[in-house]
């Protein structure tokens, strides 16, 4: 279901928009914020992984390596 909102524009960004065909601006203007969104998700995701790196114990490659041959030795 679609959803009519007003926006303002500013007149930089209208100069590439009315360039898009009048009947294309909607679904030009639903891609770009698709992609924004996209994007906020994922340094969103970035920065809550790098708060989480600050708070957990540091582990070793060697305790990493260690775990996946034990995990593998048992089958899972």
């Amino acid at each position: 279901m679609s959803k009519r909102i007003n926006v303002m524009i500013d007149k930089d960004t209208w100069g590439f928009l009315e360039r898009v065909p009048a009947g294309e601006r909607s679904r030009a203007i639903n891609e770009a914020l698709r992609a924004w969104v996209a994007r906020r998700r994922r340094n969103d995701a970035v920065r809550e992984m790098e708060a989480l790196r600050t708070r957990l114990p540091k582990v070793s490659t060697d305790e990493v390596t260690r775990w996946i041959r034990e995990d593998r030795q048992h089958g899972h």
